[in-house]
């Protein structure tokens, strides 16, 4: 698999990345041309960070022919990364359902919830890795299953119809009730 050296750089704001993005990792297309002919989650990758820890990613086109690997503040800091550092990214393929490990606390509940569990499948993968991201995001296993309640819940009352604002304001509207006992 790929191991490569990156630079920690300024998404390119030609792109209109810069919105969105603020650092990423430019991966040359030579490098990951291997992993893209897979059919299965084309896209989606495993980084080991100076062999430091891995982070679940996506190899998004930079307009030019090439990929990069956005970076979070929050993956910044774990890995103690600043702009123009140079790392060693080992590229792995993910072929993990949802692109990212499912939070044990998903798992249980769709245990018990045939319904929740079907309508979060109907969503697109997109939107499932959304979700999975915002319930593992907690620290505290009891905020993870609240997190993890409350998405399925208000899935459930709008027939799998998911929209972010909607469902923040369902989710803070609970937290408000969750918070009167």
């Amino acid at each position: 698999m790929p191991v490569i050296t990156a630079t920690l750089s300024l998404a390119d704001e030609d792109l209109n990345y810069g919105d969105v993005y603020y650092t990423v990792f430019a991966v040359p297309n030579e490098a990951v041309a291997e992993l893209l002919k897979r059919e299965r989650n084309t896209f989606r990758v495993i980084v080991n960070i100076n062999e430091q820890g891995a982070i679940h990613s996506g190899l998004m086109p930079d307009g030019k022919g090439n990929w990069f690997i956005t970076v979070s503040q929050e993956v910044r800091k774990r890995f103690a990364i600043e702009l123009a550092d140079e790392v060693l990214l080992n590229i792995q393929p993910d072929d993990s359902d949802y692109g990212m490990p499912l939070p044990g606390e998903v798992a249980e509940l769709w245990a018990t919830d045939a319904e929740a569990k079907d309508l979060f499948h109907k969503l697109t993968p997109g939107k499932q890795r959304g979700l999975i991201y915002l319930i593992a995001k907690p620290k505290g296993v009891e905020t993870r299953v609240k997190k993890a309640v409350q998405i399925h819940e208000y899935l459930k009352s709008v027939g799998g119809k998911l929209n972010s604002k909607e469902m923040n304001a369902y989710i803070k509207a609970d937290n408000v009730n969750w918070s009167k006992y």
